[in-house]
Protein backbone atom coordinates (compact mmCIF):
# COMPACT_ATOMS: atom_id res chain seq x y z
CA UNK A 1 0.00 0.00 0.00
CA UNK A 2 1.33 3.43 -0.93
CA UNK A 3 1.77 5.82 2.00
CA UNK A 4 1.76 9.61 1.67
CA UNK A 5 4.88 11.22 3.08
CA UNK A 6 5.98 14.72 2.01
CA UNK A 7 9.36 15.33 0.37
CA UNK A 8 12.13 16.80 2.56
CA UNK A 9 11.67 20.25 1.06
CA UNK A 10 7.93 20.07 1.41
CA UNK A 11 8.32 18.78 4.97
CA UNK A 12 10.50 21.72 5.97
CA UNK A 13 8.04 24.15 4.46
CA UNK A 14 5.11 22.52 6.21
CA UNK A 15 6.98 22.45 9.51
CA UNK A 16 7.83 26.13 9.30
CA UNK A 17 4.30 27.14 8.34
CA UNK A 18 2.78 24.84 10.94
CA UNK A 19 5.00 25.67 13.86
CA UNK A 20 5.47 29.42 13.50
CA UNK A 21 2.07 30.44 12.18
CA UNK A 22 -0.16 28.29 14.38
CA UNK A 23 0.71 29.69 17.80
CA UNK A 24 -1.59 32.32 19.22
CA UNK A 25 -2.28 33.56 22.68
CA UNK A 26 -5.54 32.31 24.14
CA UNK A 27 -7.62 35.03 25.78
CA UNK A 28 -10.35 32.93 27.36
CA UNK A 29 -8.24 30.83 29.75
CA UNK A 30 -7.79 33.44 32.47
CA UNK A 31 -5.02 35.46 30.85
CA UNK A 32 -6.97 38.73 31.07
CA UNK A 33 -7.09 38.55 34.85
CA UNK A 34 -3.39 37.79 35.38
CA UNK A 35 -1.17 40.65 36.62
CA UNK A 36 0.96 42.21 33.91
CA UNK A 37 4.15 40.21 33.44
CA UNK A 38 2.68 37.21 35.23
CA UNK A 39 0.70 35.67 32.37
CA UNK A 40 0.68 31.93 31.87
CA UNK A 41 2.56 30.99 28.71
CA UNK A 42 -0.48 29.39 27.08
CA UNK A 43 -0.90 28.94 23.36
CA UNK A 44 -3.29 27.25 20.95
CA UNK A 45 -2.51 25.38 17.78
CA UNK A 46 -5.13 23.94 15.43
CA UNK A 47 -3.16 23.83 12.16
CA UNK A 48 -0.96 20.78 12.76
CA UNK A 49 -0.74 18.65 9.64
CA UNK A 50 -2.72 15.39 9.72
CA UNK A 51 -2.00 12.47 7.42
CA UNK A 52 -5.14 10.39 6.93
CA UNK A 53 -5.57 7.14 5.02
CA UNK A 54 -7.12 3.68 5.36
CA UNK A 55 -5.95 0.11 5.79
CA UNK A 56 -7.59 -3.26 5.32
CA UNK A 57 -9.43 -4.29 8.47
CA UNK A 58 -8.82 -7.41 10.51
CA UNK A 59 -10.95 -10.53 10.51
CA UNK A 60 -13.23 -10.41 13.56
CA UNK A 61 -15.12 -13.10 15.51
CA UNK A 62 -18.85 -13.19 14.73
CA UNK A 63 -19.93 -16.38 16.52
CA UNK A 64 -22.43 -16.36 19.39
CA UNK A 65 -22.07 -12.62 19.92
CA UNK A 66 -24.37 -10.86 22.38
CA UNK A 67 -26.31 -9.26 19.57
CA UNK A 68 -27.93 -9.85 16.23
CA UNK A 69 -26.78 -11.83 13.23
CA UNK A 70 -26.66 -9.88 10.00
CA UNK A 71 -28.29 -10.94 6.73
CA UNK A 72 -28.52 -9.34 3.30
CA UNK A 73 -26.53 -7.31 0.81
CA UNK A 74 -26.27 -3.77 -0.54
CA UNK A 75 -24.02 -1.61 -2.68
CA UNK A 76 -22.59 1.41 -0.90
CA UNK A 77 -21.55 4.36 -3.11
CA UNK A 78 -18.13 4.55 -1.39
CA UNK A 79 -17.51 1.02 -0.08
CA UNK A 80 -18.92 -1.16 -2.85
CA UNK A 81 -20.80 -4.40 -2.27
CA UNK A 82 -21.28 -5.66 1.29
CA UNK A 83 -22.92 -9.03 1.89
CA UNK A 84 -23.65 -10.92 5.10
CA UNK A 85 -24.76 -14.55 5.32
CA UNK A 86 -25.91 -16.46 8.42
CA UNK A 87 -24.76 -19.94 9.42
CA UNK A 88 -26.86 -21.39 12.24
CA UNK A 89 -27.71 -24.68 13.90
CA UNK A 90 -31.37 -25.61 14.09
CA UNK A 91 -32.72 -27.52 17.06
CA UNK A 92 -35.87 -29.51 17.78
CA UNK A 93 -38.29 -27.76 20.11
CA UNK A 94 -39.03 -31.22 21.56
CA UNK A 95 -38.66 -34.87 20.64
CA UNK A 96 -41.25 -35.70 18.02
CA UNK A 97 -42.69 -38.54 16.01
CA UNK A 98 -44.91 -37.28 13.21
CA UNK A 99 -46.53 -40.68 12.62
CA UNK A 100 -50.34 -40.20 12.86
CA UNK A 101 -52.79 -42.42 14.70
CA UNK A 102 -53.32 -44.43 11.52
CA UNK A 103 -49.66 -45.40 11.62
CA UNK A 104 -49.12 -44.25 8.06
CA UNK A 105 -47.14 -41.12 7.20
CA UNK A 106 -48.94 -40.98 3.84
CA UNK A 107 -52.01 -39.79 5.75
CA UNK A 108 -50.18 -36.51 6.40
CA UNK A 109 -50.15 -33.44 4.15
CA UNK A 110 -47.53 -30.70 4.54
CA UNK A 111 -49.29 -27.42 3.83
CA UNK A 112 -46.31 -25.06 4.16
CA UNK A 113 -42.99 -24.40 5.86
CA UNK A 114 -41.94 -20.94 7.02
CA UNK A 115 -38.62 -19.56 8.25
CA UNK A 116 -39.29 -16.60 10.58
CA UNK A 117 -36.59 -14.14 11.58
CA UNK A 118 -37.33 -11.37 14.06
CA UNK A 119 -35.88 -8.08 12.77
CA UNK A 120 -34.21 -5.92 15.43
CA UNK A 121 -32.82 -3.27 13.11
CA UNK A 122 -31.97 -2.53 9.50
CA UNK A 123 -29.20 -0.75 7.58
CA UNK A 124 -29.58 0.58 4.06
CA UNK A 125 -32.53 0.60 1.66
CA UNK A 126 -35.50 -1.73 1.57
CA UNK A 127 -35.57 -3.01 -2.00
CA UNK A 128 -36.50 -6.67 -2.47
CA UNK A 129 -33.70 -9.19 -2.10
CA UNK A 130 -33.50 -12.78 -3.34
CA UNK A 131 -33.05 -14.85 -0.20
CA UNK A 132 -31.76 -18.40 -0.37
CA UNK A 133 -31.48 -21.15 2.26
CA UNK A 134 -29.21 -24.20 2.10
CA UNK A 135 -28.59 -27.15 4.34
CA UNK A 136 -25.05 -27.40 5.72
CA UNK A 137 -22.91 -30.35 4.72
CA UNK A 138 -20.24 -30.19 7.43
CA UNK A 139 -20.26 -30.40 11.22
CA UNK A 140 -20.80 -27.20 13.16
CA UNK A 141 -19.86 -26.75 16.83
CA UNK A 142 -20.85 -24.16 19.43
CA UNK A 143 -17.47 -24.50 21.19
CA UNK A 144 -15.51 -23.76 18.01
CA UNK A 145 -14.50 -20.28 16.84
CA UNK A 146 -15.92 -18.72 13.69
CA UNK A 147 -15.01 -15.39 12.14
CA UNK A 148 -16.24 -12.86 9.61
CA UNK A 149 -14.26 -14.77 6.98
CA UNK A 150 -15.32 -18.29 8.05
CA UNK A 151 -17.51 -20.56 5.98
CA UNK A 152 -19.05 -24.03 6.18
CA UNK A 153 -19.75 -26.25 3.19
CA UNK A 154 -23.40 -26.51 2.19
CA UNK A 155 -25.37 -28.97 0.12
CA UNK A 156 -26.60 -28.02 -3.32
CA UNK A 157 -30.29 -27.29 -3.65
CA UNK A 158 -31.91 -24.08 -2.51
CA UNK A 159 -34.58 -24.85 0.12
CA UNK A 160 -36.56 -21.78 -0.94
CA UNK A 161 -39.05 -22.69 -3.70
CA UNK A 162 -38.22 -21.22 -7.09
CA UNK A 163 -39.63 -17.74 -7.56
CA UNK A 164 -40.56 -17.30 -3.88
CA UNK A 165 -37.32 -15.89 -2.47
CA UNK A 166 -37.74 -12.28 -3.64
CA UNK A 167 -38.77 -10.49 -0.45
CA UNK A 168 -38.74 -6.84 0.60
CA UNK A 169 -37.76 -6.54 4.29
CA UNK A 170 -40.19 -4.44 6.32
CA UNK A 171 -38.07 -3.53 9.36
CA UNK A 172 -40.44 -0.90 10.75
CA UNK A 173 -43.76 -2.69 10.28
CA UNK A 174 -45.30 -5.25 12.66
CA UNK A 175 -45.29 -8.72 11.14
CA UNK A 176 -47.05 -12.03 11.61
CA UNK A 177 -46.00 -15.45 12.88
CA UNK A 178 -48.06 -18.58 12.29
CA UNK A 179 -50.88 -16.43 10.93
CA UNK A 180 -51.02 -14.20 14.02
CA UNK A 181 -50.03 -10.53 14.01
CA UNK A 182 -47.18 -9.60 16.33
CA UNK A 183 -45.75 -6.22 17.34
CA UNK A 184 -42.24 -6.98 16.07
CA UNK A 185 -41.17 -6.85 12.41
CA UNK A 186 -40.61 -10.30 10.94
CA UNK A 187 -38.77 -11.50 7.84
CA UNK A 188 -40.65 -14.55 6.56
CA UNK A 189 -38.96 -16.86 4.04
CA UNK A 190 -40.94 -19.81 2.61
CA UNK A 191 -39.21 -23.20 2.50
CA UNK A 192 -39.99 -26.14 0.27
CA UNK A 193 -42.56 -28.60 1.66
CA UNK A 194 -40.70 -31.59 0.23
CA UNK A 195 -36.98 -30.88 0.49
CA UNK A 196 -37.37 -29.49 4.01
CA UNK A 197 -40.78 -30.43 5.45
CA UNK A 198 -41.02 -34.04 4.29
CA UNK A 199 -37.30 -34.60 4.75
CA UNK A 200 -37.82 -33.93 8.47
CA UNK A 201 -41.11 -35.82 8.83
CA UNK A 202 -39.71 -38.92 7.13
CA UNK A 203 -37.19 -39.33 9.97
CA UNK A 204 -40.02 -40.29 12.36
CA UNK A 205 -39.21 -43.47 14.23
CA UNK A 206 -35.51 -43.50 13.23
CA UNK A 207 -34.20 -41.95 16.46
CA UNK A 208 -33.10 -38.78 14.67
CA UNK A 209 -36.05 -36.82 16.06
CA UNK A 210 -35.64 -38.17 19.62
CA UNK A 211 -33.37 -35.31 20.73
CA UNK A 212 -30.80 -32.75 19.69
CA UNK A 213 -27.40 -33.82 20.96
CA UNK A 214 -27.19 -37.58 21.31
CA UNK A 215 -25.39 -39.84 18.88
CA UNK A 216 -27.52 -40.23 15.78
CA UNK A 217 -29.92 -37.51 16.92
CA UNK A 218 -31.06 -34.37 15.15
CA UNK A 219 -28.09 -31.97 15.30
CA UNK A 220 -25.71 -34.72 14.20
CA UNK A 221 -27.96 -35.48 11.21
CA UNK A 222 -29.09 -31.94 10.34
CA UNK A 223 -25.88 -29.89 10.53
CA UNK A 224 -27.53 -26.47 10.21
CA UNK A 225 -28.56 -23.82 7.70
CA UNK A 226 -26.91 -21.25 5.48
CA UNK A 227 -29.19 -18.23 4.94
CA UNK A 228 -28.04 -15.70 2.36
CA UNK A 229 -29.00 -13.06 -0.18
CA UNK A 230 -28.14 -13.65 -3.84
CA UNK A 231 -29.28 -10.38 -5.39
CA UNK A 232 -28.17 -8.32 -8.37
CA UNK A 233 -28.13 -4.70 -7.17
CA UNK A 234 -27.19 -1.20 -8.23
CA UNK A 235 -25.53 1.50 -6.13
CA UNK A 236 -27.69 2.49 -3.13
CA UNK A 237 -29.86 -0.61 -3.46
CA UNK A 238 -30.32 -3.25 -0.77
CA UNK A 239 -29.62 -3.41 2.93
CA UNK A 240 -28.70 -5.53 5.93
CA UNK A 241 -31.29 -7.16 8.21
CA UNK A 242 -30.35 -7.41 11.88
CA UNK A 243 -31.88 -10.78 12.81
CA UNK A 244 -32.33 -11.76 16.46
CA UNK A 245 -32.02 -15.54 16.25
CA UNK A 246 -32.58 -15.98 19.97
CA UNK A 247 -35.98 -14.29 19.91
CA UNK A 248 -38.99 -16.56 20.41
CA UNK A 249 -40.31 -15.59 16.97
CA UNK A 250 -37.14 -16.68 15.15
CA UNK A 251 -37.78 -20.28 14.12
CA UNK A 252 -38.94 -22.62 11.38
CA UNK A 253 -42.50 -23.88 11.52
CA UNK A 254 -43.82 -26.90 9.63
CA UNK A 255 -47.58 -26.70 9.06
CA UNK A 256 -49.10 -30.14 8.38
CA UNK A 257 -52.44 -31.97 8.50
CA UNK A 258 -53.58 -35.43 9.48
CA UNK A 259 -56.12 -36.13 6.73
CA UNK A 260 -57.70 -38.96 8.73
CA UNK A 261 -58.10 -37.19 12.07
CA UNK A 262 -58.57 -33.81 10.32
CA UNK A 263 -56.05 -32.19 12.67
CA UNK A 264 -53.93 -29.21 11.58
CA UNK A 265 -50.66 -29.01 13.47
CA UNK A 266 -47.72 -26.58 13.62
CA UNK A 267 -44.34 -27.91 14.72
CA UNK A 268 -41.41 -25.60 15.51
CA UNK A 269 -37.69 -26.01 15.05
CA UNK A 270 -35.77 -23.36 16.97
CA UNK A 271 -32.57 -21.37 17.15
CA UNK A 272 -31.57 -21.04 20.80
CA UNK A 273 -28.61 -20.39 23.10
CA UNK A 274 -27.30 -23.89 22.39
CA UNK A 275 -27.24 -23.25 18.64
CA UNK A 276 -23.88 -22.52 17.07
CA UNK A 277 -24.25 -19.46 14.88
CA UNK A 278 -22.19 -16.80 13.11
CA UNK A 279 -22.34 -14.48 10.12
CA UNK A 280 -19.88 -14.38 7.26
CA UNK A 281 -19.01 -11.05 5.64
CA UNK A 282 -18.07 -10.60 2.00
CA UNK A 283 -16.91 -7.22 0.67
CA UNK A 284 -15.96 -6.11 -2.82
CA UNK A 285 -14.71 -2.52 -3.04
CA UNK A 286 -13.00 -2.80 -6.42
CA UNK A 287 -13.83 0.18 -8.61
CA UNK A 288 -15.14 2.21 -5.67
CA UNK A 289 -13.45 5.02 -3.74
CA UNK A 290 -12.43 2.73 -0.89
CA UNK A 291 -10.76 0.28 -3.26
CA UNK A 292 -8.96 3.09 -5.05
CA UNK A 293 -7.72 4.54 -1.75
CA UNK A 294 -6.38 1.17 -0.62
CA UNK A 295 -4.26 1.27 -3.78
CA UNK A 296 -3.30 4.94 -3.39
CA UNK A 297 -3.29 6.15 0.21
CA UNK A 298 -2.84 9.83 -0.80
CA UNK A 299 -6.56 9.84 -1.63
CA UNK A 300 -7.09 9.74 2.12
CA UNK A 301 -6.13 13.41 2.31
CA UNK A 302 -9.45 14.17 0.58
CA UNK A 303 -11.66 11.66 2.39
CA UNK A 304 -11.05 8.54 4.41
CA UNK A 305 -13.17 5.89 6.11
CA UNK A 306 -13.78 3.41 8.86
CA UNK A 307 -16.11 0.43 8.72
CA UNK A 308 -17.56 -2.31 10.92
CA UNK A 309 -17.58 -6.06 10.15
CA UNK A 310 -13.83 -6.27 9.62
CA UNK A 311 -13.90 -3.74 6.78
CA UNK A 312 -11.39 -0.93 6.33
CA UNK A 313 -10.11 1.04 9.30
CA UNK A 314 -9.25 4.71 9.32
CA UNK A 315 -5.67 5.76 10.11
CA UNK A 316 -4.43 9.14 11.28
CA UNK A 317 -0.92 10.40 11.95
CA UNK A 318 0.52 13.66 13.33
CA UNK A 319 3.97 13.70 11.69
CA UNK A 320 5.27 17.01 13.04
CA UNK A 321 4.49 16.87 16.77
CA UNK A 322 8.21 16.85 17.56
CA UNK A 323 8.43 20.47 16.41
CA UNK A 324 6.51 21.56 19.51
CA UNK A 325 9.22 20.23 21.82
CA UNK A 326 12.24 20.94 19.64
CA UNK A 327 13.38 23.99 21.62
CA UNK A 328 11.45 23.83 24.87
CA UNK A 329 9.41 21.60 27.10
CA UNK A 330 5.66 21.49 26.58
CA UNK A 331 2.75 20.31 28.69
CA UNK A 332 -0.54 19.92 26.87
CA UNK A 333 -3.47 21.30 28.85
CA UNK A 334 -5.97 19.94 26.36
CA UNK A 335 -5.79 18.06 23.07
CA UNK A 336 -8.87 17.58 20.94
CA UNK A 337 -9.00 15.60 17.74
CA UNK A 338 -11.95 16.79 15.62
CA UNK A 339 -13.05 14.60 12.71
CA UNK A 340 -15.90 15.95 10.53
CA UNK A 341 -17.99 13.23 8.89
CA UNK A 342 -20.26 13.18 5.86
CA UNK A 343 -23.84 12.42 6.86
CA UNK A 344 -26.96 14.16 5.64
CA UNK A 345 -30.68 14.03 6.45
CA UNK A 346 -32.41 11.02 4.88
CA UNK A 347 -29.06 9.27 4.31
CA UNK A 348 -29.71 5.57 4.89
CA UNK A 349 -26.10 4.87 5.83
CA UNK A 350 -26.00 5.97 9.46
CA UNK A 351 -22.50 6.60 10.87
CA UNK A 352 -21.25 4.58 13.81
CA UNK A 353 -22.50 5.96 17.13
CA UNK A 354 -19.13 5.63 18.86
CA UNK A 355 -15.55 5.49 17.63
CA UNK A 356 -12.38 4.43 19.44
CA UNK A 357 -8.72 5.28 18.88
CA UNK A 358 -6.02 2.65 19.23
CA UNK A 359 -2.25 2.64 18.90
CA UNK A 360 0.40 -0.01 18.40
CA UNK A 361 2.37 -0.64 21.62
CA UNK A 362 5.98 -1.76 21.97
CA UNK A 363 4.92 -5.41 21.62
CA UNK A 364 3.16 -4.71 18.32
CA UNK A 365 -0.31 -5.09 19.83
CA UNK A 366 -3.26 -2.82 19.10
CA UNK A 367 -4.30 -1.12 22.37
CA UNK A 368 -6.63 1.72 23.33
CA UNK A 369 -4.97 5.07 23.92
CA UNK A 370 -4.68 6.11 27.57
CA UNK A 371 -7.51 8.69 27.34
CA UNK A 372 -10.02 5.90 26.64
CA UNK A 373 -10.52 5.32 30.37
CA UNK A 374 -11.90 8.78 31.15
CA UNK A 375 -13.54 11.66 29.25
CA UNK A 376 -12.57 10.21 25.90
CA UNK A 377 -15.49 11.36 23.73
CA UNK A 378 -15.74 9.82 20.27
CA UNK A 379 -19.54 9.85 20.06
CA UNK A 380 -21.14 11.14 16.89
CA UNK A 381 -22.43 14.72 17.12
CA UNK A 382 -25.42 14.89 14.77
CA UNK A 383 -25.76 18.66 15.16
CA UNK A 384 -22.22 19.36 13.96
CA UNK A 385 -21.64 16.18 11.90
CA UNK A 386 -18.40 15.34 13.66
CA UNK A 387 -16.59 13.23 16.22
CA UNK A 388 -14.51 14.91 18.94
CA UNK A 389 -11.90 12.97 20.93
CA UNK A 390 -10.02 14.04 24.03
CA UNK A 391 -6.48 12.75 23.50
CA UNK A 392 -4.63 14.93 26.04
CA UNK A 393 -2.89 12.06 27.83
CA UNK A 394 -1.85 10.48 24.56
CA UNK A 395 -0.16 13.66 23.28
CA UNK A 396 1.55 14.29 26.63
CA UNK A 397 2.90 10.73 26.56
CA UNK A 398 4.38 11.44 23.14
CA UNK A 399 5.93 14.73 24.30
CA UNK A 400 7.43 13.07 27.38
CA UNK A 401 8.93 10.26 25.29
CA UNK A 402 6.88 7.62 27.08
CA UNK A 403 5.40 6.34 23.80
CA UNK A 404 6.29 6.73 20.14
CA UNK A 405 4.40 9.00 17.77
CA UNK A 406 2.89 6.31 15.53
CA UNK A 407 -0.35 6.41 13.49
CA UNK A 408 -3.62 5.84 15.31
CA UNK A 409 -6.39 3.53 14.13
CA UNK A 410 -10.03 4.66 14.16
CA UNK A 411 -12.39 1.80 14.98
CA UNK A 412 -16.20 1.76 15.30
CA UNK A 413 -18.11 0.23 18.20
CA UNK A 414 -20.27 -2.90 17.78
CA UNK A 415 -18.02 -3.87 14.92
CA UNK A 416 -19.23 -7.47 14.81
CA UNK A 417 -22.98 -6.84 15.03
CA UNK A 418 -23.64 -3.69 13.02
CA UNK A 419 -23.15 -2.54 9.43
CA UNK A 420 -22.38 1.14 10.16
CA UNK A 421 -19.54 2.95 8.44
CA UNK A 422 -18.15 6.50 8.46
CA UNK A 423 -16.98 8.81 5.67
CA UNK A 424 -14.53 11.40 7.05
CA UNK A 425 -13.35 14.63 5.47
CA UNK A 426 -9.60 14.84 4.89
CA UNK A 427 -7.54 18.04 5.16
CA UNK A 428 -7.64 18.46 1.37
CA UNK A 429 -11.43 18.20 1.19
CA UNK A 430 -13.33 20.78 -0.81
CA UNK A 431 -15.95 20.81 1.95
CA UNK A 432 -15.94 23.49 4.63
CA UNK A 433 -15.14 21.36 7.66
CA UNK A 434 -11.70 19.80 7.86
CA UNK A 435 -10.17 17.50 10.47
CA UNK A 436 -7.84 19.11 12.97
CA UNK A 437 -5.87 18.52 16.12
CA UNK A 438 -6.49 21.41 18.53
CA UNK A 439 -3.78 21.76 21.16
CA UNK A 440 -3.88 24.09 24.16
CA UNK A 441 -0.42 23.91 25.73
CA UNK A 442 2.05 25.53 28.11
CA UNK A 443 5.73 26.12 27.31
CA UNK A 444 8.23 26.08 30.18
Amino acid sequence: MMKFWPTKAATLFIVLITFFSCKKKENDLGLAIQPQGDELNLAISDTTQLITYIEEGDTIPTDELSGDNLLGSYIDPFFGRIESSIFAQLRLSSAVNFTPVSGNLTDLVVDSVRLYLKISNFYGNQQAQDFEVYRLASDFYIDSSYYSSSSIDSLTGNLVPMGMGSISPAPYTPGSVEGEFVEEPILTIPLDENSFGWDIINQSGTGILDGNDGSGEFVEWFKGLLIKSNTTQNINEGGIVYADLLDEYSKITIFYRDTVAQDTIAYDLNFNSQSARFHRISMDNSGFYVGNELADSTLGQTQFFTQTLGGVKGKIHFPHLSEYIKDEKVIVNKAELILPAQYYALDKYLPASQLYLTRINEDGDDVFIEDFTEGFGGTYDFDNSQYVFNITRHINQIFSGEISNTPLSILPNQSGISANRVVFNGQATTLKDKPKLKLTFTNY
